[in-house]
């Protein structure tokens, strides 16, 4: 097949995307529509005293100003995690709901108090500024550090302290035990620095309310429709039928738009009390703000070896901070998600590791990029790599003696996973062998002549995604042939409408410019798991196998039947239906199958089964310069060899690894959300927030080894979080290589950096 599965074609998208013809949420607009703009909170944390509105109304442009009075008026429920843990004790973690708007208190900068709904959007704003809140403002806590005191403020004035949650995974027995009998324990300590996601496209939405049939329709930029659905049916008190949520184009997801905000609810409430439809888009400094923020992990590490530098035994603690409410997934992100990959790529007998969720008076965080698998990732390599350093070691023999082998698969872990495939030790090696390791001393000293420090870091990475819920799709045959495909996910950037065309262009063996995807509208498809953690084509497009392969054993049904022929005998090649002396194209087939002649389709659903997941894995080798002079760093080469399982698109596939790696390098060398003690948010713009510019990414040297995931049935394994997971540790083993030290924290800024090599001189 031409253009089937395997084949590099470029992105069917791309035709619209680059020629300024996607559809994005802010390109809509509809007849009598209004505009939304939230008051925010601007203290971290505050008691609200009194909200003078007076001067506000005799403004020019106002429609209506909403207060919590008005969302309770409606029985608007508050927003609630989606998942809670039992803490260590066995007693279940407290709930923490979020409101709409905020009531009595605020607890970070951003938080929102009142809704403007008006005329135009600069009329919005110019009413906030009219109106007058008087705070009582109170102590707040920035940051894990000053939670975690006993005498600290509290985030949420109804508990104890500013735990949130205690949990544990592992034996603490066993491990505390491995420890003691284990040759060297080393130790690390570290910081996995606050993210803010920063896709392209900001978040904005519409919201309408159709008071005749008592319906609300919402489009906004999300990653899944129907999770969405559901959560404002529940919110909004009506069932999920009278809920329609839309999704257009999406301009960068990375996990911030899986999740519900109080937005989205503020948008169709809105439009119900006015009767009008309400366009919210946040401005980028509102982005900074409100949207959900990413890692923001304090964690120690130790880890047993013996005298044949085995690794015995993992012990592990963390701080994650949740920020002041409980987002959607926050709490499974460092637990299950990011806790269960501690032991890596690695051959680790024991483990025990113990989290601990904590408040604080900031922005709330939740997925992004990874999920907790590159915090995991990030540990674990720079603890081998530390303990190569103290132990006198070299980072690859270290790494040779403790991988697992492709002979233990499928490898149960010490936490808990089951990896089903993978040859952790070819891709090693293959990545050794790209990126010249042997000869890189001799590089070293070229750059040391010319005043520079050169560095070579490697890290393996196993990520566990591909899982979640059920996927669903739908493949109808039109009246020309043409193959329309309905599935539940939600492209967000990565080429779904091109890898999703290629599956089912090889199964029916036809052209690809025939195939037409359609994702993103809840009452268009009935229903859909929704995008996020690579599991997009692991399970959407096994639920689009079954479907494909549902359509054609249909077809040949119906044509036995019409044509008294058995199946059997029925073959289908090169797009037609051959029996008898009788050959059908689909067009064809559907026109005598059909009795109005206008569709024939079949559907397939998917499902993984519970606790099976896809485990992408490889090596990435980082090697740079350091600038003795000022610190600053500069990536000469960058080798990643991959296993993503069967490959369907290497071009799609080298875009989503190339784009994992530049935000992973974002994170190492740039990327801080820094609020102060007083809980303000002073990287609130591109301005003091940096991300990687294209002169900071150098050429990238890609590789895959196909090894089939047997927990699918493609065989794939999921690729859109992989470069973010291996390129932070890669990058930073290669600092630290060039220094000389045995650790620097992320972001390492030139500054710091320069501070290192100024205290060692």
């Amino acid at each position: 097949m031409k253009f089937g599965i395997g084949q590099p074609l470029k992105r069917i998208e791309d035709n619209r995307l680059l020629t300024g013809n996607a559809v994005y949420t802010d390109d809509i607009s509809f007849i009598n529509q209004s505009y939304l703009y939230i008051l925010r909170s601007p203290h971290a944390s505050a008691k609200i005293i009194n909200i003078n509105i007076s001067d506000a109304l005799k403004e020019k442009g106002l429609i209506k100003i909403i207060s919590s009075k008005e969302i309770d008026d409606l029985s608007i429920k508050e927003m609630r995690t989606t998942f809670l843990v039992k803490n260590r004790d066995g007693k279940e973690m407290t709930d923490t709901p979020r409101h709409i708007l905020a009531k009595e208190y605020v607890r970070y900068v951003g938080d929102p108090i009142l809704a403007i709904v008006a005329e135009t959007l600069s009329s919005a704003q110019n009413i906030a500024e009219k109106i007058i809140i008087d705070f009582e403002e109170l102590d707040c806590v920035s940051n894990i550090s000053t939670a975690i005191k006993k005498d600290s403020p509290l985030v949420r004035e109804n508990l104890s302290n500013n735990i949130c949650f205690d949990w544990e995974l592992g034996n603490k027995e066993d491990t505390r035990k491995a420890l003691e009998e284990a040759t060297h324990n080393i130790s690390i300590s570290l910081v996995n620095n606050r993210l803010v996601p920063n896709p392209m496209e900001c978040r904005s939405t519409i919201g309408i309310y159709n008071d005749i049939e008592d319906e609300y329709t919402l489009y906004c930029s999300s990653q899944g429709v129907h999770s969405l659905k559901k959560k404002l049916s529940n919110i909004l008190n009506t069932s999920e039928e009278k809920i329609n949520v839309i999704t257009k184009d999406v301009g960068g997801g990375f996990g911030m738009k899986i999740f519900n905000y109080p937005e989205y609810v503020l948008s169709l409430v809105a439009s119900k009390i006015v009767k009008r439809p309400v366009k919210w888009v946040a401005s980028r400094t509102e982005s900074f703000l409100s949207d959900i923020h990413g890692r923001d992990h304090l964690s120690k590490a130790t880890i047993g070896i013996d005298g044949n530098y085995k690794f015995k035994g993992l012990l592990v603690e963390t701080y994650a901070n949740m920020g002041a409410y409980m987002s959607d997934f926050a709490v499974f992100i460092p637990t299950y998600a990011g806790t269960g990959m501690l032991t890596g790529c690695y051959d680790i007998e024991v483990a025990y590791a113990n989290v601990k969720g904590v408040y604080t008076n900031t922005g709330p965080t939740d997925a992004y990029r990874g999920a907790g698998r590159p915090e995991a990732a990030y540990l674990i390599e720079r603890l081998v790599d530390k303990s190569a350093m103290e132990l006198g070691i070299s980072p690859i023999k270290i790494r040779e003696i403790n991988l697992i082998s492709k002979s233990q698969m499928p490898y149960k872990t010490a936490l808990g996973h089951t990896y089903d495939s993978g040859d952790f030790v070819k891709n090693l090696k293959d990545a050794i062998n790209i990126a010249e390791y042997k000869t890189f001393d001799q590089r070293k000293v070229i750059s040391y002549k010319k005043g520079y420090l050169r560095g070579i870091g490697i890290s393996t990475y196993i990520e566990a995604c591909g899982g979640g819920g059920p996927e669903f799709a739908t493949v109808s045959i039109g009246k020309n042939g043409d193959i329309t495909v309905k599935i539940g996910t939600q492209s967000n950037g990565q080429g779904h409408e091109t890898s999703y065309a290629q599956i089912v262009s090889e199964i029916l063996d036809i052209d690809i410019s025939t195939i037409q995807v359609m994702q993103g509208n809840s009452k268009e498809i009935e229903k859909g798991s929704g995008t996020g953690g690579s599991r997009s084509t692991p399970v959407g497009g096994s639920a689009l196998k079954v479907a494909t392969e549902n359509l054609l054993k249909k077809i040949k049904e119906l044509l036995s039947i019409k044509y008294n022929v058995e199946i059997k005998n029925i073959k289908y090649k090169n797009g037609l239906f051959y029996f008898d002396d009788k050959k059908f194209n689909l067009a064809e087939t559907l026109s005598k199958l059909s009795d109005k002649g206008e569709t024939l389709e079949a559907k397939g659903s998917w499902a993984p089964q519970q606790g099976s997941f896809t485990y992408p894995n490889g090596t990435h080798i980082c090697e740079l310069e350091i600038d003795k002079e000022n610190g600053k760093v500069n990536i000469l080469s960058y080798v990643v060899v991959d296993d993503f399982g069967k490959v369907i698109n290497p071009m799609l596939l080298e875009g989503q690894v190339h784009g994992g790696i530049v935000q992973g390098i974002g994170q190492a060398l740039f990327e801080e959300t820094i609020y102060d003690e007083h809980g303000q948010l002073l990287s609130g713009s591109f301005m003091d927030y940096a991300i990687p510019r294209a002169s900071d990414v150098p050429n990238i040297k890609f590789s895959f080894n196909e090894v089939l995931c047997k927990n699918n049935l493609l065989g794939v394994k999921g690729a859109g979080e992989a470069g973010a997971i291996g390129a932070p540790p890669a990058v930073i083993n290669a600092i630290c290589n060039a220094l000389c030290v045995n650790h620097i924290d992320m972001p390492a800024k030139p500054e710091k950096i320069w501070k290192c090599i100024k205290n060692k001189n």
